[in-house]
């Protein structure tokens, strides 16, 4: 009976499954951390904190968002927008009008602070973009810049002889 002899693996391959194990477990522990962090936050800042729905769409010209802020006055919403993000942020306040309740059955509409940070991934005109608050939906419309790249322009060349 003859033994299986075992397959000699050269040591180069060796070092590089090592060295692609070892990259791989540091990308998996900086996830965890960034997870971790996430949570944290989540949980410091969720009591009373929400995060208000949205609907984006593009049309040829501009970039629309639609926030849903039902119940919030316009004094109460910040928005202000970079050429990478739009940011909406503000407090929608329990109404004044409620009795003291004896008990809640339902409460499931949401109070308090809120935030909302949107990645912008097209080239927008910060100076033009106007927002309107109507019926609890907040609208924000952001004219598109003239994007000039791949546009082929002709470039007149001077003859200096």
């Amino acid at each position: 009976m003859t033994q299986a002899r075992p397959k000699m693996i050269p040591t180069s391959a060796v070092r590089t499954e090592r060295y692609e194990l070892r990259r791989l477990k540091e990308k998996l522990e900086r996830l965890f951390c960034t997870l971790e962090e996430a949570l944290e936050i989540e949980a410091s800042d969720s009591f009373n904190t929400f995060s208000p729905s949205i609907d984006l769409r593009e049309s040829t010209d501009e970039v629309v968002i639609l926030i849903e802020l039902p119940g919030v006055k316009p004094e109460d919403i910040s928005l202000s927008v970079t050429a990478n993000d739009i940011c909406i942020e503000g407090e929608k306040k329990h109404s004044a009008h409620t009795t003291k309740a004896i008990s809640h059955f339902c409460c499931e509409r949401q109070y308090g602070k809120f935030s909302r940070r949107i990645n912008l991934r097209w080239s927008i005109n910060i100076n033009e973009t106007r927002a309107e608050l109507r019926e609890g939906t907040l609208t924000v419309f952001m004219p598109k810049l003239v994007d000039r790249r791949g546009k082929s322009i002709k470039i007149p060349i001077e003859n200096k002889e």
